[in-house]
């Protein structure tokens, strides 16, 4: 069982984190800076618009929690079939 609490606190943090789009900025050409600085995006037209730095990514966390969903599922299989 503590490998199960070890596996939840793990993905409770990879949520956290790998969810969130980070920071910079978006250009007007629509390459993606991950500067925020004096020049960011000055060889792609200029800045279109900042990313929040608290944004969550709406992909990102949709394969993450199907990923948590197939992991666990494959876990309660292979946890029944070592009680058989």
């Amino acid at each position: 069982m503590k490998y199960i609490d070890r596996f939840i606190y793990f993905l409770f943090i990879l949520f956290l984190t790998a969810c969130k789009k980070g920071q910079g900025a978006i250009c007007n050409d629509g390459w993606r800076s991950h500067s925020v600085g004096s020049g960011t995006c000055s060889w792609h037209g200029g800045i279109d618009h900042y990313i929040d730095p608290n944004e969550i990514d709406v992909f990102k966390t949709v394969l993450l929690v199907v990923l948590i969903l197939i992991v666990l599922f494959l876990f309660f299989i292979s946890q029944n079939q070592d009680k058989k």
